[in-house]
């Protein structure tokens, strides 16, 4: 990594610190410091990673990433999950969630397939040529990559402040912005002090 972004990964990792010492992340973490993942644990926090179907960018598009982030709202709203980090990506998204009782898999099938009906519809209407490439050996168009994706229980106050700083330098390292707070898909303006398009669980 180039010194230049080593120190703006310094700087995103350090505004996570001051964000997640609040009194409600000093109680997550307490109950939490233990070495499990793909559990369902309460108050424990989850860091998901789940990729367009056979990583197609499917999200290049503004348009199909404000419909995703939209989606996500509603969710964590209707699902009461708690949102500590996310970053929508080209082909792939990175969510940092505590889910109502632990169990992610109900976070997971309602983003991943409200998403997908609005986006097929949409492509179905405009006869996009992408829903080509989205079609499997039967001819049934697909939005995400099959299985669960990657998923793990977070351990620890060190773990989790990895992940927020790894999830806000995703468009950096890629390349499509100098800057996290620069990419308008992600948590990282709440990182420093403003008001994200999904709202986070402050404690």
């Amino acid at each position: 990594m180039a010194p230049e972004k080593r120190e703006r990964c310094g700087a995103v990792v350090k505004i996570s610190k001051r964000f997640l010492t609040t009194q409600g992340i000093r109680k997550w973490d307490t109950l939490s410091i233990m070495p499990v993942r793909r559990y369902n644990i309460e108050s424990q926090a989850r860091f998901l990673t789940f990729s367009c179907y056979h990583k197609l960018q499917l999200l290049g598009d503004p348009f199909a990433r404000d419909l995703l982030v939209t989606q996500i709202e509603d969710q964590r709203k209707s699902l009461g999950f708690r949102m500590l980090a996310w970053v929508i990506m080209p082909e792939h998204v990175h969510l940092l969630v505590v889910p109502e009782r632990g169990e992610v898999g109900a976070v997971l099938k309602a983003i991943k397939q409200g998403f997908a009906r609005r986006l097929l519809a949409k492509y179905r209407k405009e006869q996009n040529p992408m829903l080509e490439q989205m079609r499997d050996a039967r001819g049934k168009a697909h939005v995400w990559q099959r299985g669960g994706g990657y998923d793990r229980n977070v351990r620890d106050q060190a773990e989790l402040e990895k992940f927020v700083g790894y999830i806000h330098m995703n468009p950096v390292s890629r390349g499509l912005v100098d800057r996290p707070m620069d990419w308008g898909w992600s948590s990282a303006k709440d990182y420093q002090g403003g008001q994200g398009v999904i709202e986070l669980w402050r404690g």
